[in-house]
């Protein structure tokens, strides 16, 4: 028996196994394209991967797509096997429902929308429209959940309860199945829920709001402080490589400030840059001037030395190297 070249995913003219109709058009296949897996039965997990699917096609109120089996591996290889010799034919969408698009038209309750999340050979279909049920986060919904949902669905739709009429019904509230899975619940009785158990869910997810707030916001200040501290470090060392420059005449001072500019921007540019240049010479360097005119000034103590300004600091430990390094030894 021939592979055959399609599998139909979906017919919006068949009841699916929960009693309801999916709109083929409605089906967004964003996410499915982006890995468009195919599973064994429905079972989520590396090893149940038996090949992907190709080509949609909607056409006639149908979804149907092309298998493509990975039969490098065994399981692949003996379901698709079993397809070729026409001992399995069925075929399983799983899709994550958007339950608020949920119409009843005429006598058919029909889901104008949902997200195609995979798609699965399946042995022994409950019926022709088979489908599994995912949760947003992607998790494979129970049966009886799935179910619940349905009937919250269908009550809705029918206005079952319509009217709260007890003095009682004043502490209920009928949630949207939206809401019902945003708050965790996992169905609400006919009348409705506690509006105590309710607000303690919606209170709950203040809270964890407000919690992530401020960690966001402390998580921003340490970042914003780091970012300070880093940005006063690399001027600062900017600055120094200037004054240095400056003090061996290779730079005039009215430039400092475009070259600390420069080494604020690229510090490894700032450096080649002022490598390139030449010092001026200084007939004085090796020699402490006895009346510290011309050449370094005179420095006998470390004391003496950090009274310099900054400028002269750099200028007798560059032209004095022997000299700064026994005023270093001195205080040892």
């Amino acid at each position: 028996m021939a592979r055959p070249e399609y599998f139909v995913f979906n017919d919006e003219n068949v009841r699916n196994s929960y009693g309801f109709y999916i709109n083929t058009l409605g089906i967004k296949m964003d996410r499915f394209n982006d890995n468009p897996v195919m599973l064994n039965n429905h079972i989520n997990s590396n090893e149940n991967v038996i090949g992907n699917w190709s080509d949609s096609l909607k056409e006639n109120g149908l979804l149907k797509l092309k298998p493509h089996f990975d039969e490098e591996t065994n399981l692949g290889k003996d379901v698709a096997g079993k397809v070729d010799r026409g001992y399995l034919k069925g075929c399983s969408m799983g899709i994550i429902p958007n339950w608020d698009s949920v119409q009843k038209v005429g006598d058919r309750l029909i889901m104008m929308e949902c997200e195609l999340a995979e798609g699965s050979i399946i042995p022994v279909p409950s019926n022709k429209g088979a489908i599994a049920i995912y949760s947003v986060d992607g998790e494979l919904m129970k049966e009886e959940d799935v179910k619940s949902l349905c009937l919250s669905v269908t009550e809705k739709i029918n206005g079952i309860p319509e009217n709260l009429n007890s003095k009682t019904d004043m502490n209920k509230i009928i949630l949207s199945v939206a809401a019902l899975m945003a708050l965790s619940f996992k169905d609400q009785p006919k009348d409705g829920l506690d509006v105590a158990d309710v607000e303690a869910k919606v209170l709950g997810l203040s809270k964890q709001v407000t919690d992530l707030t401020a960690e966001n916001q402390g998580l921003k200040l340490a970042a914003e402080t780091a970012k300070e501290a880093q940005e006063a470090a690399v001027k600062l060392a900017a600055t120094q490589n200037v004054d240095l420059a400056i003090t061996q005449g290779k730079i005039p001072a009215d430039k400092k400030e475009a070259f600390v500019q420069l080494g604020i921007t690229s510090p490894e540019v700032l450096q080649t840059t002022l490598d390139s240049i030449p010092a001026k010479q200084n007939l004085g360097a090796g020699v402490i001037v006895p009346g510290g005119t011309g050449g370094a000034p005179t420095v006998a103590t470390m004391d003496e030395f950090q009274k310099l300004s900054v400028g002269d600091q750099l200028s007798f430990k560059a032209d004095n190297p022997n000299e700064y390094k026994k005023l270093v030894e001195s205080i040892k």
